[in-house]
Formats: structure tokens, C-alpha cells, sequence
């Protein structure tokens, strides 16, 4: 097998955990390709990779069995923006704090490999929102998708902004507020929960519309079908307004309308045996814990 490694940074990860990973995939036979993020720290943990196997954005990867991604939940969202266009599967290994999206522990990886040569994993087809500018500008392009959330918030400055919002092309209202949040069910327990919104399984076909900072309590996360194709338009004082997919941003106009709907590509997560969103959800929550003392 083919396996691909990206990393953002490795100020958390030795040399020696590195290097165990990669010698652990060479001595059972598998072919290395790393991104170009990763290049300096394998040569630091002695591990060579030839130019022919280093890869950066825009380069094809349809060779690839499978991507590792080393390190928390954001290093996951970027291995995506490589993995998403050549539908690779993308296994989270983590050495990060949270780690939602992660599959395995680094403590495991070993397992996890002997798991992926048996054909014991699983594959979760999680849904992207994708979007489109009205006024044609290429914004993300060509990575104009977003696992966890498409947000629109203000930029820099005290005033609230407004953003209204369409439905399947009928008016649904005006969100006063700092912005406005529309996640997908991956994305339920990212920057939505912190705004108070609800958790979906991953598997759970919609889409959440949430608030953030409302003027009105009366506004409230709404849950809409996974066909919702949604608009949204930010009004305000300020001239620019912050656009922003999972871990990218950009500064837009004010009265810019953008599309969302859920994207025909998937994120394909590897799912080990020995892991589920339940047993994440109760770990990362603490949920049944007795936290008072």
C-alpha cells in the first residue's frame, strides 16, 4: 500500500515518534509519500524521502491508498484539502489535545496499521458544505469545501453586522448579531457547540444554522435538511466582513451573497474497530464523570 503523511507542525511530536511511524510502515512493506510540511522533520528523525515522493497542492495523488494525518483535529481539516479532490481516505492520528475527528492515538498506530492490511476499518463518508459566490469570485477555489462549518462573522469592530438569509430561495430571516454559523453534523461539535448548538451524529442528514451572539434570544439554532440549498448576505456598518471555512478566512465585502449547499464530494474518515463517536463524545466530554472534586 501507498500511504501518504502531512503534518502541520511538529513542535509536539518527537523525532523518535516520527521515526518509529515511518519505520513501522517501511518494515511491513508499504510505500512513504509525505507533503511538502513534513519534509524537514523526517529528514530531522533520519528518515529519507525521494523528490519523486513529495507532494504539495495541486499535484496528483490518485496513487494514494491512504493519507495519515499527524497531529489534532486541524491538522485533519487541512490533510483534507490534499485528500477531498482524489476521494483518498484520510486516517486522523492524534497527537493533539481534543481530537474529535482522530481515529486513532498515536500509542496505537501500530495496531491501526495491522487493522488497515486486514481490512477491519471503516469508512465514514462525512458530508461537505460547498460554496459559491454570486458575483463569480474564485474565494477558496478549488478548495471551495468545509467539513465542520461555513461561518460569516464581523471583522473588526464593535458594531453588529447583519446577515440575511434564504432558504431554497424563501426568506428566512435576519440574524442580528456577531455572525452566523452553518454546520454540518461532523461539524456539531466544533465552533457551533461553542455557540450553543446542538450535537448530530456524524451520520445525521442536516445542516445546523446557528447564531453567534445574537441581538435576539429568540433566534435560535435551526436544523435544516441536507438538501437545503441556503443563501446568506452580510449587511452592516463595517465594509468587510470575515468569511470563514473550518480553518480559512478571508475578508469580503459587505452585501456579497454566498451559496451554500452540501457538496456531491465526501470526507472519507477511517474508523478503526475499536473506536466510535460515542466513546469520543463521552472521553472528550467527560460525560458520566463526576468533575466536583
Amino acid at each position: 500500500m501507498i500511504f501518504g503523511l502531512h503534518a502541520l507542525s511538529f513542535h509536539q511530536i518527537s523525532g523518535d515518534a516520527l521515526a518509529a511511524i515511518c519505520k513501522n510502515l517501511l518494515n511491513k512493506g508499504h510505500e512513504l509519500k509525505a507533503s511538502l510540511s513534513i519534509v524537514k522533520s523526517l529528514e530531522k528523525a533520519g528518515i529519507q524521502i525521494s523528490s519523486s515522493s513529495i507532494f504539495g497542492f495541486g499535484d496528483t495523488l490518485d496513487d494514494l491508498d491512504i493519507l495519515l494525518s499527524l497531529g489534532g483535529d486541524g491538522t485533519i481539516l487541512d490533510s483534507l484539502l490534499y485528500a477531498v479532490p482524489f476521494q483518498i481516505p484520510v486516517l486522523g492520528i492524534n497527537f493533539g489535545r481534543l481530537g474529535f475527528l482522530a481515529s486513532a492515538q498515536a500509542s496505537d498506530f501500530e495496531n491501526g496499521v495491522d487493522q488497515i492490511q486486514l481490512g477491519q476499518i471503516f469508512i465514514e463518508n462525512r458530508a461537505l458544505i460547498e460554496l459559491k459566490s454570486h458575483d463569480n469570485s474564485d474565494l477558496f477555489e478549488p478548495h471551495n469545501f468545509a467539513l465542520n462549518e461555513i461561518s460569516i462573522t464581523k471583522r473588526d469592530t464593535a458594531s453588529m453586522i447583519t446577515i440575511r438569509t434564504k432558504v431554497n430561495g424563501e426568506f428566512l430571516n435576519e440574524y442580528w448579531g456577531d455572525g452566523l454559523i452553518v454546520s454540518t453534523a461532523t461539524g456539531s461539535t466544533g465552533y457551533s457547540l461553542s455557540c450553543g448548538g446542538p450535537i448530530l451524529m456524524p451520520d445525521s442528514k442536516g445542516l445546523i444554522v446557528n447564531p453567534i451572539s445574537p441581538h435576539n434570544l429568540s433566534m435560535r439554532p435551526l436544523i435544516l435538511p441536507e438538501d437545503a440549498e441556503i443563501e446568506m448576505t452580510p449587511m452592516g456598518r463595517s465594509h468587510k466582513v470575515m468569511l470563514s471555512m473550518d480553518s480559512r478566512s478571508k475578508a469580503v465585502s459587505r452585501n456579497q451573497t454566498f451559496g451554500l449547499k452540501v457538496s456531491k464530494l465526501k470526507a472519507k474518515l477511517v474508523r478503526l474497530p475499536n473506536s466510535s463517536f460515542s466513546q469520543t463524545l463521552r472521553e472528550k466530554l467527560f460525560w458520566g464523570k463526576d468533575l466536583r472534586n
